[in-house]
């Protein structure tokens, strides 16, 4: 942590405390300087070319001396707030919240993981103003501003004023106003017209929240990006200072995570003429690249290194932890190979003149097959040994050879014996694909821009039940739902809003500013499990009909379209658990499932670690935390009506042959998300 003197010691000392007290930056130590704090602090009420140094006593004591400035500078902090509700909407007005500290939330991220900030909001032509009693630093350990300092009354604080030439009359005059700012409501009494709300199932009926942005939040992912850790894009805000300080410090640009998927696929031929083309282009069927790649070669480096860590007990996790890379990695390497063998066997065209290898693959029987098993294990070796420099010494190494072909061993027997169970007849899941979103919102919060938000997800899957019901005229409920993305691709450009009819005036129609966002386009399939399927299937003759019917139009503030018909007639279908994994397992490699992650990050720096190590590894915005207990509210679209603030978490991305290798167990218990609503939060869990 830096002290103010270090700040003081630089080169350029005013651009460095110009920074310092910005509110994106890392707060800086006061100790010991209350004095010079404050003269900064005066000082930095000035435009730049009103002020010669930051560090003028001269200067701060004739600032100290205005009457009206000073007052100008008080009545600023009226509008202190933890969360902004001008935030991203400058048409808020007159509001603010002050809230205290949040309990953490196990799995998810949010301002209680944060150290406590501070900012500010209000007119844009006082942002300079309200930098002497609003900016943050640290006192005595502790994350504070100037206002609450002369509130506590600390002798430190007199002394800097009284050096500064200020009675302690007119210092007690000051605490009293600085203490009437800060006791004045800490929620708002009613919903702004312009505040954005959501509608949440809660204790039988609905709560109404409104979002609202986390100062310290948006400042600590400022500071990620300024250590470079995870990755990032710019939103900018024009207006920035009427939206808060931290925009205009920022000149605007707020970074926010950025962690799309980008996943692309589209093939117009089949996927059997699609392979037949690259065999007859002399390219590989398989995924070389996942063998080849950094990653990959770093586990077998690891592997043939594992004898040399000392203690025992760590070198068995670590073996056991690099097994799993290694057959993740095989997996992803016969992925296409076994894509072609399952649009075979559903009675796709002939093979071609191929090698023995990839011809024994799509046809031979894959469990306790010696000879297949041989001959994929020389292909792989071969793999290595013709990509030259650096991987040819790992192709049939010594210590390589018994892990390689026992993953391979048992990544056949596994593919080979999943189609060898009994039936099940219970149809329980209601499976959507090939469902084509157009401008999905994948600012999923103000935090980050990626995969569409999971409460997205949900309000889909509970605005389709609700339709369905009115349909059906029976008693059920959807209790999860998995969700598996084909193909995701960002929308450039802004979107212009749409107009809206202004509550006061019912005939007017108004277009509110363009605030910028970022969309994504997905072809995207679902698997909904139902609860009290029984009186669901009573009117079983119609019921795809209906169901077809019932699908809403809108997902994640997006538009969503079912396949045309000669794309698919089939796309809405019943199934068991069983024949939904069967049909899942045999998907392309290159969508994704999104699914609840097992590591649970607990920081953001902690976040950002993980996700570099595992490339799997997603933020998501996976919910809500209650600022407040909810209560009736003016203007709020049901009641009660609650502020929060959303949280950030893990998805883990998995591949299809990833669900297939884990079985059908694995993916019932890990793959479906429900909505968990707890007393405080809202929140997206496994189910």
């Amino acid at each position: 942590m830096k002290t103010l003197r270090d700040v003081l010691e630089d080169e350029e000392p005013d651009i460095a405390l110009r920074k310092a007290f910005a509110a994106y930056s890392e707060l800086v130590d006061v100790t010991g300087e209350e004095t010079q704090t404050l003269i900064i602090l005066l000082n930095l009420t000035l435009k730049r070319d009103e002020v010669e140094s930051l560090t003028s006593r001269k200067s701060a004591k004739e600032i100290l001396k205005d009457e009206a400035h000073i007052d100008s500078c008080l009545e600023e902090v009226r509008w202190l707030h933890t969360h902004n509700l001008k935030y991203p909407d400058t048409r808020v007005q007159a509001q603010r919240i002050l809230c205290g500290d949040l309990p953490l939330i196990t799995g998810a991220l949010g301002s209680a993981n944060c150290e406590r900030r501070l900012g500010w909001s209000h007119n844009s032509s006082q942002v300079n103003k309200a930098k002497l009693f609003c900016s943050g630093f640290i006192w005595e350990g502790r994350s504070t501003c100037l206002a609450e300092c002369v509130i506590k009354n600390s002798d430190a604080w007199q002394r800097a004023f009284r050096e500064l030439s200020l009675t302690k009359t007119k210092f007690d005059e000051w605490r009293l106003k600085l203490e009437q700012a800060m006791n004045t409501d800490h929620f708002p009494s009613a919903v702004s017209d312009y505040s954005k709300q959501v509608r949440f199932p809660w204790l039988n009926d609905y709560l109404a929240i409104t979002p609202v942005v986390s100062c310290a939040v948006l400042a600590k992912i400022q500071q990620l990006r300024t250590q470079r850790l995870g990755h990032f894009r710019q939103i900018d805000h024009s207006h920035s200072a009427s939206v808060g300080d931290f925009a205009a410090s920022r000149g605007g640009g707020v970074s926010v995570l950025n962690y799309p998927l980008n996943i692309v696929w589209r093939n117009h031929v089949s996927l059997n003429q699609s392979r037949i083309r690259r065999v007859e282009s002399d390219k590989s069927a398989f995924n070389s690249w996942i063998l080849l790649n950094e990653r990959f070669i770093g586990v077998l480096s690891n592997l043939i290194l594992l004898d040399e860590e000392p203690m025992l007990r760590r070198r068995r996790r670590r073996r056991v932890s690099l097994l799993r890379q290694l057959r993740r990695g095989i997996a992803g390497w016969l992925a296409p190979i076994m894509e072609w063998r399952d649009s075979l066997r559903e009675g796709e065209d002939t093979l071609p003149a191929i090698r023995e290898t990839e011809r024994a693959l799509l046809t031979e029987p894959l469990a306790d097959n010696s000879k297949l098993l041989k001959l994929v294990n020389q292909r792989f070796h071969a793999t290595l040994q013709d990509a030259g420099y650096r991987k040819t010494e790992y192709a049939y190494h010594p210590k390589l050879l018994e892990p390689v072909r026992n993953q391979l061993r048992w990544i056949l027997d596994t593919l080979g014996n999943d189609q060898c169970r009994p039936r099940d007849t219970k149809l329980e899941v209601i499976h959507l694909e090939n469902l084509r979103v157009f401008d999905a919102l994948s600012l999923a919060n103000p935090y980050l821009v990626g995969i569409p938000s999971l409460t997205a997800l949900w309000g889909f899957v509970h605005a389709f039940e609700r339709k369905l019901k009115a349909l059906l005229g029976c008693e059920f409920a959807f209790d999860s739902v998995a969700w598996h993305v084909r193909e995701s691709s960002t929308v450039s450009g802004l979107k212009l809003p749409s107009p809206t009819l202004e509550r006061k005036r019912s005939d007017h129609l108004k277009r509110p500013g363009i605030v910028e966002s970022t969309h994504c386009d997905l072809f995207m399939d679902l698997a909904i499990r139902i609860h009290s399927v029984e009186s669901f299937l009573q009117t079983r003759d119609e019921l795809v009909d209906l169901i077809k019917a019932a699908i809403p139009s809108r997902f994640a503030g997006g538009v969503i379209h079912p396949p045309s018909l000669y794309e698919s007639k089939n796309w809405c279908s019943l199934r068991t658990t069983q024949s939904l994994h069967e049909h899942v397992s045999q998907q392309l490699a290159t969508g994704r499932w999104i699914i609840p992650a097992t590591t649970t990050p607990k920081s953001f720096e902690n976040l950002c670690e993980l996700v570099e190590l595992n490339s799997d590894l997603k933020p998501v915005m996976v919910g809500y935390q209650l600022l407040e207990e909810p209560t009736e509210r003016p203007n709020s679209v049901a009641s009660p009506h609650a502020y929060a603030e959303p949280l950030l978490g893990l998805c883990d991305c998995k591949s299809s042959i990833d669900i297939r290798l884990k079985g059908e167990k694995y993916f019932n218990a890990n793959c479906f998300w429900k909505m968990d609503t707890a007393t405080s939060s809202i929140l997206m869990r496994r189910a």
